[in-house]
């Protein structure tokens, strides 16, 4: 094999990456040791870590601490969808092709939008596949996206793009949301301009304002948005956007480091052919009774390689049954009450903050779940004195930006009582109070 590809080693095809961090010499690892012995290392080791139901947590920044109802694990536990595979045989794959189905169904009526995919991956992958389906629709060559679009998503952005000829244009912000005026000196014909709604930083955008910039303009408009906030909030369709993205894991998962998480993704009609991944349809049989099949497979496996439009080979089929399932029992008003529920205790929680000398929000503007608080000393230092309190306050902003250093980012669900709120808000006022006296 390294013949064939013209090198005389495996180290030959490392060259590109720097010897110092290259792996030399065996690993320092303890051992060796039997199978009881490392099971009570493992231990030792795993008791060092404390997991979030072991912090009063406020962390959010995409990924949500909601409360699953015991029936949600308990259907994706059933073998008939944990072990299921990707359904290719109709006639014997009803039931996950009926899920899927459902799941579709739910996150189109969620975005207003007229159909919706099977689910990808993740949250940001699905808004770097909404990207590159832009493009295709535009024929254009540029994505604006705004600075208050999560950091982790353009990373992901960069990363689809960076093998094509598109430009990644960042428009710059205004109080932590769009800039209104620098995009419409910026937005011309076929762009892609991708707006997260609520943001980054938990603010709403402006969407109406951007949503008529686009159109204008003839670009297209793409939405990330949070699936809860769409029980309070205008849908996606509303506001102009031909696609909504998002990341689903608020939907019936328990927040996981690193995963699974659940990417969705809803278009205009028009843009069926365009769309990643796969779709399932429902129609009747010979007999006339009701039966589900894959209706669009647009991965170069079922067509030709040139017309793909993506590569997207799967969808998050046990994390989508959660979804669908932890939707379809809160209904249409369980799940507009919890959203009231969670926008409340979050502005509960804001202004319980913001009594605190030295405490405030850093931006103004209205937010639904999350929002940023100013503090008078870096927030990696606050957060590292609290943990040990047993509190996780926020996600550190400075991780987003260093200018950002002294921010908190705070998000509250409905699984936060007003005592936790107040303990918190305690918590970040003695620590302020500390750095003021300091």
């Amino acid at each position: 094999m390294l013949r064939e590809i013209g090198v005389s080693s495996f180290e030959d095809l490392l060259e590109s990456i720097p010897t110092d961090l290259r792996m030399t010499g065996e690993l320092d690892i303890p051992g060796p040791f039997s199978e009881e012995e490392i099971g009570r290392h493992l231990g030792k080791l795993a008791a060092g870590n404390r997991g979030a139901n072991c912090l009063l947590s406020f962390a959010g920044g995409g990924i949500y601490d909601h409360h699953v109802p015991a029936v949600v694990r308990t259907i994706t536990s059933m073998p008939q969808f944990y072990t299921a595979y990707t359904p290719y045989q109709a006639e014997v794959s009803q039931g996950t092709l009926q899920s899927i189905y459902e799941f579709q169904t739910m996150i189109a009526r969620l975005t207003g939008l007229d159909v919706a995919n099977a689910s990808l991956y993740d949250g940001a992958s699905a808004t770097a596949e909404a990207a590159l389906m832009g493009l295709d629709v535009t024929r254009g060559a540029r994505v604006l996206v705004p600075a208050t679009v999560s950091p982790h998503v353009k990373r992901v952005l960069r990363t689809y793009l960076a093998s094509s000829a598109a430009d990644l244009r960042e428009v710059p912000t205004r109080d932590g949301r769009i800039d209104v005026a620098a995009l419409s000196g910026e937005i011309s014909e076929n762009d892609v301009v991708i707006v997260q709604h609520p943001n980054a930083l938990g603010l709403l955008e402006s969407v109406n304002d951007v949503g008529e910039l686009a159109e204008r303009a003839g670009a297209l408009l793409v939405a990330s948005v949070d699936p809860l906030s769409l029980a309070v909030l205008r849908p996606p369709a509303d506001y102009g956007a031909a696609i909504a993205v998002g990341e689903g894991q608020c939907l019936g998962s328990a927040p996981s480091y690193g995963g699974p998480l659940l990417g969705f993704l809803a278009a205009e009609r028009r843009h069926i052919r365009r769309m990643p991944g796969r779709i399932i349809g429902a129609t009747v049989d010979h007999d006339g009774r009701r039966g589900y099949v894959m209706t669009l497979q647009t991965r170069e496996q079922h067509i030709r390689r040139a017309r793909a439009t993506s590569n997207i080979c799967t969808n998050q089929g046990l994390v989508a049954l959660a979804a669908a399932v932890y939707m379809s029992l809160l209904g249409r008003n369980g799940f507009r009450e919890t959203a009231v529920h969670v926008m409340s205790k979050a502005h509960y929680a804001a202004d319980a903050i913001t009594q605190h000398t030295g405490l405030s929000l850093a931006f103004p503007g209205p937010f639904f779940r999350e929002f940023v608080v100013e503090m008078p000393r870096p927030a990696s230092v606050i957060r590292s004195e609290l943990s040990r309190d047993g509190i996780c306050p926020g996600v550190d902003c400075g991780t987003y930006d260093p200018a950002l250093e002294r921010c908190l980012l705070v998000s509250v669900t409905e699984r936060h009582t007003r005592e936790d709120v107040d303990t918190l808000a305690s918590a970040l006022g003695a620590a302020a109070a500390e750095g003021g006296s300091a």
